[in-house]
């Protein structure tokens, strides 16, 4: 009798020590479905439209805004046809917003290739923008571009500021010794 007894606690124990590892698991697996999905945000924030890029941003736009750029004839061929136009500092007219624009590239790391940088001027809806990025990655475009323009709405509703375009900039970027492109936007009114 004393036999049986103890054979039953021992399975009572191991039923019992299965049930609160299959309860343990469960949990953990929950918590890792639902902690997965916010690193993959945090590290989108991290190089998306960050406080630095918006501060560029900011300051782009003020020049584009400003008497000493205006759009011409071409620029805005190149935004109806091409869907976008790759802004130059050699656009601005007054050689003390030329020498800030140029300041600013080279302070913010905007991403340039042979002396032109990688800010677009675009429409304010960005759907066409997105598929002009999308059929030219690799040959214009970075895919973290690509990956971006999928990562910003549409813009569908009309600005409240009565803004038409928008410029998207690309900067380049190091941190502990990896090299990473960001990205940010804002909108303009012109």
């Amino acid at each position: 009798m004393i036999k049986m007894r103890k054979l039953n606690r021992s399975g009572f124990v191991l039923v019992e020590t299965l049930v609160v590892s299959v309860f343990v698991m469960v949990i953990l697996s929950i918590m890792y479905t639902n902690f997965y999905p916010l690193m993959g945000e945090y590290e989108k924030r991290e190089v998306y439209d960050d406080i630095d890029g918006k501060y560029a941003a900011y300051w782009f736009k003020r020049i584009i805004q400003s008497d000493s750029f205006s759009f011409t004839a071409a620029m805005n061929n190149a935004i109806a046809n091409q869907k976008y136009y790759q802004f130059r500092c050699s656009d601005i007219s007054d050689l003390s917003s030329q020498n800030l624009c140029n300041s600013l590239i080279t302070k913010f790391n905007v991403s340039t290739d042979g002396g032109t940088p990688h800010i677009y001027l675009i429409t304010y809806n960005t759907e066409e923008f997105k598929s002009v990025v999308e059929e030219n990655e690799g040959e214009k475009f970075s895919g973290g571009l690509q990956d971006y323009m999928v990562f910003l709405p549409k813009y569908l509703i009309p600005s409240l500021n009565d803004a038409s375009y928008r410029i998207v900039i690309e900067f380049h970027r190091t941190k502990d010794g990896n090299d990473y492109l960001a990205y940010s936007t804002i909108e303009v009114k012109k």
